[in-house]
């Protein structure tokens, strides 16, 4: 449904939840082969056909003027796709819209960064699982641990951005003996650092045996923790804690030990065109249709808002069997 207040359209779920989050995936490609997103086995040719910039756009905008102001750009490996720089250019110039991310794997972070910054990129998330080079190469299947350093470091010294974030999917009997080391190497570099939980995605070899949850993490890190409250674009999945006597803040996302369906804020579009109203759930709406045939903004506006108020396409609140549907992480970027 839409309300219509003094200011611009807001999209309202059924449980009243407001959208004002869109993260794009844009491509089903990536440069690494971590295996808690796809099996190490699978290929790195697109599985989807993609949009391009300008069938990408068409959803951005409609998003916009439905009352969405933030867009991240996903994967896969977001920074492997052609244009990239124009897109986020293009996103800027789009009205309403005042926050754009990317989240990488960082092997290319630090070649592209200077232009997505000047292109309006002002938020940016870098996943570091491991400070160990070896084992960052076991995760990942790639010697990229200076390269991703690299990245992270010119992410920080360039100034650009209020907080450059790293994420780190935390497993145990792989890294779960480090989360000490992350957080104090992130305390003394001004990074955010937040800890994932390993999800039960499609492919990804997941197990009750590897899982660690955030009660667990905290406890490993060994640092006094107080909460802090996340309000307006902040707000999201993520439950944030700053250090009692030490600079910076540590998050968690707790997707299998706490259910976070309250605060969910964000759609998700496919680098194909189809709109995931919950990551955990197989209902889609697929735009690439009306896209490819040159439907107006009003026109895919509506279709949006008619998928939203659909019972069953958003989870209700603190209703989530998240075994129940497993996605394939790298084509819908988390």
């Amino acid at each position: 449904m839409i309300r219509r207040n003094e200011g611009p359209r807001a999209l309202i779920d059924s449980f009243g939840r407001a959208i004002t989050y869109l993260r794009v995936s844009l491509t089903d490609k990536c440069n690494m082969k971590c295996g808690y997103c796809y099996a190490s086995t699978a290929r790195d040719t697109a599985i989807t056909p993609e949009l391009d910039n300008k069938g990408l756009l068409t959803p951005i905008r409609a998003f916009a003027s439905l009352g969405v102001n933030k867009v991240r750009f996903t994967g896969g490996e977001p920074l492997l796709r052609r244009g990239i720089v124009e897109l986020v250019a293009h996103t800027r110039e789009i009205a309403g819209i005042s926050i754009i991310g990317v989240t990488t794997n960082g092997l290319l972070a630090e070649r592209n960064l200077a232009r997505l910054i000047d292109a309006g990129l002002n938020r940016i998330n870098i996943s570091l699982d491991t400070l160990n080079r070896h084992r960052f190469k076991a995760i990942t299947g790639v010697d990229g641990f200076d390269r991703v350093g690299a990245g992270i470091e010119a992410a920080v010294s360039s100034g650009a951005f209020s907080q450059v974030k790293v994420n780190t999917v935390v497993m145990r009997g792989i890294n779960d003996d480090e989360l000490r080391a992350l957080a104090e190497w992130a305390i003394g570099r001004g990074i955010d650092i937040r800890f994932i939980e390993f999800m039960p995605t499609e492919k990804s070899g997941w197990s009750r045996e590897r899982f660690v949850g955030e009660v667990e993490m905290r406890s490993k890190i060994g640092l006094e923790l107080i909460p802090v409250s996340e309000e307006g674009n902040s707000r999201g999945p993520a439950t944030t804690y700053k250090y009692k006597d030490l600079p910076g803040r540590v998050s968690f996302i707790s997707a299998v030990s706490c259910s976070f369906c309250d605060n969910c804020n964000r759609l998700r579009l496919t680098s194909k065109g189809e709109v995931i109203g919950c990551l955990f759930q197989e209902d889609k709406m697929d735009l690439g249709q009306m896209i490819h045939k040159g439907a107006s903004i009003g026109e895919i506006s509506q279709r949006i808002v008619e998928a939203v108020a659909r019972p069953g396409f958003r989870r209700q609140p603190d209703d989530v069997s998240i075994t129940s549907y497993k996605p394939l992480m790298k084509a819908v970027g988390g």
